[in-house]
Parts: structure tokens; sequence; C-alpha cells
């Protein structure tokens, strides 16, 4: 069963939940994990594709928009997640109803009170049907 780890950090502001989703996406990549980060929409994708290029300018980060060149960090949104099956992390306000596919699922929960409500609502869905859940705080 996919394993659900969530982030928790009492950061707040735009921005903070894609830059920690590049932070866990970054780790996992360096353990060799093929990651997909599924985005609420098109757009989102876009703008995140963007971000990761540009941050950190210390770093690097393989990735690619699904349906492009293959890239260890998959950025994608709808409801095909392509062949992906090993680490997903979730920016999307609900789950992904393929979230079972995969191996790890990484939730982001910062400290704006829309998204820790969000946070909370994921959580209990994945409690009530029994996904192994860990958090950790940040």
């Amino acid at each position: 069963m996919t394993e659900v780890l969530f982030y928790i950090t009492e950061q707040a502001g735009t921005g903070v939940r894609d830059a920690l989703a590049w932070r866990i996406a970054e780790k996992a990549w360096r353990q060799g994990r093929q990651i997909y980060v599924h985005c609420q929409d098109e757009t989102h994708a876009g703008e995140l594709d963007q971000q990761f290029w540009a941050q950190p300018a210390s770093g690097f980060l393989p990735h690619a928009l699904l349906g492009e060149s293959p890239a260890p960090v998959v950025l994608g949104f709808g409801d095909d997640p392509g062949g992906h099956h090993d680490v997903l992390i979730n920016l999307a306000a609900a789950v992904p109803d393929f979230v079972t596919r995969f191996e790890r699922a990484a939730e982001m929960i910062t400290g704006d009170p829309q998204q820790r409500e969000g946070g909370r609502e994921r959580f209990r869905f994945y409690r009530e049907r029994g996904f192994p859940l860990k958090t950790h705080n940040l």
C-alpha cells in the first residue's frame, strides 16, 4: 500500500508549498527515485517548471513536463500520471484518484489557513482508508 508522508511547516505565503516540493523532489532524486509532481492544473505545472529551473541558484533538479523528454522528475496535472509509480508529490487540492499506483506520496502543509485545512482533509482521507501515514514537522 502507498506510504503517505506529510511535511508540515509553519511558514506561510506564496510559493512556500512549491519551494518545499522542490526540496522533497531534490532529496528523492538524490536517492535515485523517480518523482511525479502532481500540479493543480496546466498553468500551475508551467509556473512550477519555470521555478524549478530558477531555484535554488546553486542547485539543479533534472525535470520536464509530462509528455516532454524523459526526466527523473516529471511535472504534470490531470487524471493520468503516465507510467510513473515511484514517488508522488501532490500539489493539487484533492488526493488524486491514481495515488495507489505509487509507492510513496508526499503532501505539503504550510501555515496558510486554507492550505492547512486542505491538508487536514487529505490527512483524514488517507487515514480513513488505512494508508500508512508519517508526519515530518519542519
